[in-house]
């Protein structure tokens, strides 16, 4: 499975990295907060769950592909760990589960793994030991037999075509990001190219292991009717007898090919499309001395842009101006001062698309200048901690905002410091971001229209 992260339709990608910002206050064990058991190693807790889950959050993913280039060879390697079933350690074979759910994710930045068991009784135990053996045996090695691997291309190939080949709009929005930013990860898809895939080879595949794999390279997170009583013990014997490895440092963002200005155009169209879109993107940089503050100051300016209260983009192009029906902005920070920013516009019956781009233009100039003001920026934030309050009475809630967290590649430290650094965003810490988005950059505008 392909998380596109980075390269998503605009939409669809993290506002602002708003999924993964998601904040939780504490509150008593009981009602479901996480326990730190190992530096890596969290339980959330739910009494009433009715399956027990483990997650495997690795920090590697397209990006980090050799010469910092996307060839889907991550998201290969998530299709391996999921073939053979090796010898455990006490010498029997991996057990599988019955029921229960198994699925992984690949995103630019991050593979995730996770694999639930409904909780049996008087088997809990025995079950959470499981997960702790199979998933012990994904961090150690690739086991795949070498005809199961090769078999496993013409699988992806399969996803390649279900997902990208034969699409109008997967290859218009990958002909903007190409545009965007050339011969950059952030450009290119998360599956690789045909060609790409064609070349996948298991030993390819375990080198991508052995450089990434590593125990202190990844989070786990078991969520259910558990508590560190019972993953400690697990811990200890599946976990800690692993070596811990260095992994490579990790230099993609300073590989970003250029910042000169760009103002181009493209246009497409598709049989699928109902109506005329645009895209408005743009890559601009701006002073981030503090990112997880930066962090939050986009968030909190996401909830401003996607929201119904007055100024915001949709009541300034839906209700006030007539120019579309419905529109979406989205955000990836890049971190080192980068923000790759997008506009998805569906237009009104009879509007031309370069108004409208005008008027994008426009309107982000204007804002930078007023700013968002203060009432407003404490409204949204007010919002974001009932959010956080409700996650924290719902485990299940609040092990999407955990999971989300880490695989932002955040840390366990910024996730307990969030509410300070919730509270310290301002008018004037949202400002920065603002004129960088009004400011010069690199910049795609992008008209999708129905074919005729």
């Amino acid at each position: 499975m392909i998380w596109k992260g980075l390269n998503m339709p605009g939409w669809l990608r993290v506002a602002f990295a708003g999924l993964v910002i998601a904040m939780a206050a504490a509150g008593p064990a009981a009602a479901g907060p996480e326990v730190k058991v190992a530096d890596n190693v969290f339980v959330v807790p739910d009494p009433k769950a009715k399956v027990v889950t483990l997650w495997m959050i690795v920090r590697a993913g397209c990006r980090d592909e050799d010469g910092g280039q996307c060839r889907g060879l991550a998201h290969y390697v998530e299709h391996l760990m999921f073939l053979g079933r090796p010898p455990d350690r006490d010498g029997g074979v991996a057990p599988a589960f019955a029921a229960g759910q198994t699925n992984a994710f690949t995103t630019m930045q991050v593979t995730s793994y996770y694999q639930s068991t409904p909780v049996r009784e008087g088997a809990l135990a025995a079950d959470l030991e499981k997960l702790f053996s199979l998933f012990a045996r994904r961090l150690v090695a690739i086991d795949a037999a070498p005809d199961a691997a090769k078999r496993e291309i013409n699988v992806i190939l399969q996803e390649y075509n279900f997902r990208r080949s034969g699409s109008a709009r997967a290859k218009f929005y990958n002909d903007m990001n190409a545009r965007l930013q050339p011969g950059h990860p952030i450009s290119q898809p998360v599956i690789g190219a045909r060609s790409d895939i064609d070349a996948f080879t298991l030993e390819r595949a375990r080198a991508f292991h052995q450089r990434w794999y590593a125990k202190n390279n990844m989070t786990f997170v078991v969520y259910g009717p558990v508590g560190a009583a019972d993953v400690k013990p697990l811990v200890e014997k599946y976990f800690d007898p692993v070596p811990a490895r260095k992994a490579p440092e990790r230099g993609w963002l300073d590989t970003l090919r250029s910042f000169e200005p760009l103002d181009d155009t493209l246009r497409a169209s598709d049989p699928d499309t109902k109506r005329e879109e645009v895209l408005f993107e743009k890559i601009v940089r701006f002073e981030e001395p503090d990112p997880a503050l930066a962090g939050q100051s986009f968030a909190i300016l996401a909830d401003y842009l996607n929201s119904q209260i007055a100024g915001s983009l949709s009541d300034v192009f839906v209700e006030q101006k007539k120019l579309a029906t419905s529109l979406g902005v989205s955000a990836t920070p890049l971190g080192d001062g980068a923000i790759w920013y997008s506009v998805a516009v569906s237009l009104e019956d009879g509007v031309a698309p370069e108004p409208v781009k005008a008027a994008l233009i426009d309107y982000f100039r204007d804002l930078a200048k007023t700013g968002v003001g203060e009432a407003t920026v404490a409204r949204l934030k007010r919002r974001r901690v009932a959010t956080d309050e409700d996650n924290v009475r719902e485990p299940q809630r609040l092990l999407s905002a955990f999971t989300n967290w880490f695989s932002s590649l955040r840390t366990h430290e910024e996730w307990e410091a969030r509410r300070e650094t919730l509270a310290a965003v301002t008018p004037a810490t949202i400002q920065p971001l603002l004129e960088a988005m009004a400011g010069p950059g690199r910049q795609m505008f992008g008209v999708l229209s129905p074919k005729n």
